[in-house]
């Protein structure tokens, strides 16, 4: 029996925040109001959990860092193409805009995250804080696994919050369009009294 009797936690309150996030978003795939006010919330929980799971493992080497960095541009560049092509309405009567949910983005995530649980579960020696090596005589696929894992968490997290930018900005005309409508009625009705 082991005499260790602490228990971390923490990867699992990540994985198990990112498997609720990704469920209540499949399941509710019909079509929303975009509310501007809490358009970043789920990214930004999707970035927190990002950053607590890739704190888990060393510091990556320069290699590493720059996948990442490419990954996060990848990301940026998929999520805003993925917002561009969203099509969204304005319901002139209640000023409403309407976005049709498309989980793919967050499906990505979740799938890479599960990935990453995985593979940190199929190669254990990645537990004891080994940073991700080059191929060399003793290599080991695990901890290359675990950094092209981690760059897909970077592409997802980089690809949510541009969609959600895009989507900002994409839905501030159409706020503006309906605000301005709302002022033309308003001004319609104290002149006709």
């Amino acid at each position: 029996m082991n005499g260790d009797t602490t228990l971390n936690l923490g990867p699992y309150l990540a994985l198990l925040l990112v498997v609720a996030l990704v469920a209540l978003r499949l399941i509710r795939n019909t079509p929303q109001k975009v509310k501007p006010s809490r358009l970043f919330i789920t990214p930004l929980l999707l970035v927190v959990a990002t950053y607590f799971t890739l704190r888990q493992s060393p510091a990556p080497g320069a290699l590493w860092l720059l996948v990442d960095a490419g990954a996060a541009l990848a990301g940026a560049g998929v999520g805003w193409l993925t917002a561009r092509h969203r099509a969204f309405t304005l319901d002139v009567e209640t000023g409403e805009v309407m976005s049709r949910a498309t989980p793919v983005g967050t499906a990505i995530f979740g799938a890479v995250f599960a990935v990453r649980f995985g593979l940190k579960l199929a190669f254990p020696q990645m537990q004891a804080g080994h940073a991700y090596p080059p191929a060399g005589a003793h290599f080991h696929p695990g901890p290359s696994a675990i950094g092209w894992a981690d760059a897909g968490l970077v592409f997802s997290a980089a690809m949510l919050i541009a969609t959600a930018a895009t989507i900002w900005l994409r839905t501030r005309p159409l706020v503006e369009q309906q605000r301005r409508a709302q002022d033309a009625q308003m001004e319609r009705q104290r002149s006709s009294v």
